[in-house]
């Protein structure tokens, strides 16, 4: 029984690029052909068809995995896990909500002190 292939990809001084399995295997197709093909997450382990998006990688991976690229306070592009982004994503809307309550009760003050 043949198995799940997981792919990378390799390009050759002549310029044509082909996915291999790395998995013992002597399994290599044109990366695209590929698109269509049941292949195994180079991240988690997973099934999942390669699409499009996903033999733009050199080691495919699901939509599940992988990394978002995200700006920092000084707008420094970083690149983080899609699990990481959401746990980061959690604390930055925590920290802006914290962020406008002080500006609100600051600007509340600021009148007070006006109407005194």
């Amino acid at each position: 029984m043949a198995h799940i292939h997981k792919l990378r990809r390799h390009t050759y001084k002549n310029g044509t690029t082909v996915y291999f399995c790395s998995m013992n295997c002597n399994f290599k197709i044109d990366v695209g052909l590929a698109i269509g093909k049941e292949v195994l997450c180079n991240v988690c382990g997973e099934k999942f068809v390669m699409t499009e998006a996903s033999i733009k990688l050199a080691k495919p991976h699901c939509g599940n995995c992988g990394k978002v690229m995200v700006k920092d306070e000084n707008g420094k592009r970083t690149y983080v896990s899609k699990d990481r982004m959401r746990f980061i994503a959690g604390d930055l809307a925590k920290n802006k909500v914290a962020d406008l309550r002080a500006k609100l009760s600051s600007v509340i003050t600021m009148e007070r002190d006006e109407d005194i």
